[in-house]
């Protein structure tokens, strides 16, 4: 094995916490091993984007998941809690029916310029960044017909 050059070895198409890895440790000047789960864990899960989105009725919207969907059938209340810094968070209405109004309240700092956001039709979003403390607003869209008629999620 000591002779074979990396571009030798067999191909691997995907990967366990466990499995390891080489690195060179330019302090130490040397090759030296290392999970897959140790090299990535400094790196926050929320990078990825390839995740499925979670689909939220009412309460909690969960942080660790990049993208959520709001379904509201008549007036639910969602919460998004604290994020960790650079955070970025995408919410989207999939369901609107009887008369619809997901309100989304952030955990927000206080000059952010809102406290609420509310979902009022299909394909209305919101992108988030989570910064100072608050969820600050990247974003807020909508399908084209929603935008042509001049709405889109609206902040209180």
């Amino acid at each position: 094995m000591a002779d074979k050059r990396i571009a030798e070895l067999n191909a691997l198409t995907s990967t366990a916490n466990t499995d390891l890895t080489l690195i060179s440790d330019t302090s130490a000047s040397e090759t030296k091993k290392i999970t897959v789960e140790n090299l990535f864990q400094t790196i926050p899960t929320y990078v990825g984007l390839s995740v499925t989105p979670a689909t939220f009725t009412s309460g909690a919207i969960d942080i660790t998941t990049p993208i959520s969907f709001i379904s509201t059938t008549g007036t639910q209340a969602f919460s998004l809690a604290a994020g960790s810094a650079g955070q970025i968070k995408m919410l989207v209405c999939t369901v609107a029916a009887t008369t619809p109004a997901g309100v989304v309240t952030p955990i927000a700092s206080a000059n952010d310029g809102y406290n609420t956001i509310t979902f009022n039709a299909v394909g209305q979003t919101a992108t988030l960044l989570y910064v100072n403390s608050g969820w600050m607003i990247l974003a807020l869209g909508g399908t084209s017909a929603t935008l042509a008629a001049g709405s889109g999620p609206i902040t209180a």
